[in-house]
């Protein structure tokens, strides 16, 4: 997660993943505490390093520490003086060890974290990292099931650029019935991205109460400077995992080369694969509450 040290690119890795699909580096981060350089890939292990479920960041091997702004810092602050002045690091050793054990408690327990939105379009970290790139790569047709719910999933989206310019648009009046919504509010979330919704809160009085609603109104702002939807697909190699530009057809692998059966010699064939280049190119640090 957070930005490429080699080419800058911001970027969400999946689980397996410790390379940028944009330049094919293994990603390295520079530790906020010791200034130590670390790899995201355990050598010793042949696994993925940590990341902290508080901050997002990943722990640093060589210090243990996360970001600089994580939450636990705080929380072992607050712990330490609840705990003072009966309860000290000169009459208990191993004080530090204990706090230890109690943020990793507390961090095991399922945090709600507050929301936080872009400062310039407020559109929530969780669309801006994830469901609009996947919004998106659906316009493309990736993962539709046929040509029929790639045109559907497109009418969605040119049902909202057709409809006249300041018109008021909620999910509920939009959405087809029978269904949660849930694509248009990702197609809602693009679109504001790319400048053809603003969202907004109204109000309206009900039954003598007034109340407050989410909407969004149709304007033409043009895309966020920050939206990047260049190379987001790629290709991938279903075996040694390795990813390739999205005109490649082959893995290039000698260990990928098929060993027996009527395909003998032959490279493995690439599927297609979604990129972790992040559609949102702000820092993840730059979203505010």
């Amino acid at each position: 997660m957070g930005t490429c040290w080699n080419c800058g690119t911001q970027i969400t890795l999946k689980n397996e993943e410790v390379k940028c699909d944009n330049c094919k580096k293994v990603i390295n981060y520079c530790c906020n505490y010791c200034k130590e350089w670390f790899s995201l890939y355990d050598e010793s292990s042949n696994l993925k390093i940590k990341e902290c479920k508080v901050c997002g960041y990943f722990i640093c091997p060589k210090c243990g520490t996360c970001s600089q702004n994580c939450l636990k810092e705080i929380w072992q602050n607050e712990i330490t003086k609840i705990l003072s002045p009966e309860i000290n690091y000169q009459n208990t050793p191993k004080l530090q060890l204990k706090i230890n054990r109690i943020l990793d408690f507390i961090e095991s327990i399922k945090i709600n974290h507050e929301q936080i939105t872009c400062p310039n379009r407020k559109v929530s970290i969780t669309y801006a990292k994830n469901r609009i790139k996947s919004c998106f790569v659906r316009i493309l047709g990736y993962k539709c099931r046929d040509k029929k719910d790639l045109d559907k999933f497109k009418e969605r989206f040119e049902e909202i650029s057709n409809v006249n310019l300041g018109t008021q648009l909620t999910i509920n009046q939009i959405r087809e019935e029978g269904s949660y919504g849930q694509e248009y509010r990702d197609v809602f979330n693009l679109c504001v991205c790319l400048g053809k919704l603003k969202k907004q809160i109204a109000r309206k009085t009900i039954d003598g109460e007034e109340i407050e609603f989410e909407c969004w109104r149709r304007v033409e702002e043009g895309p966020c400077q920050l939206f990047d939807a260049k190379e987001l697909m790629k290709k991938k190699c279903p075996k040694c995992k390795e990813k390739y530009d999205i005109e490649k057809e082959y893995c290039i692998n000698e260990k990928c080369i098929y060993k027996k059966g009527k395909l003998t010699g032959q490279n493995r064939k690439l599927k297609l694969s979604i990129s972790n280049k992040d559609i949102c190119q702000l820092n993840r640090g730059g979203f505010k509450k």
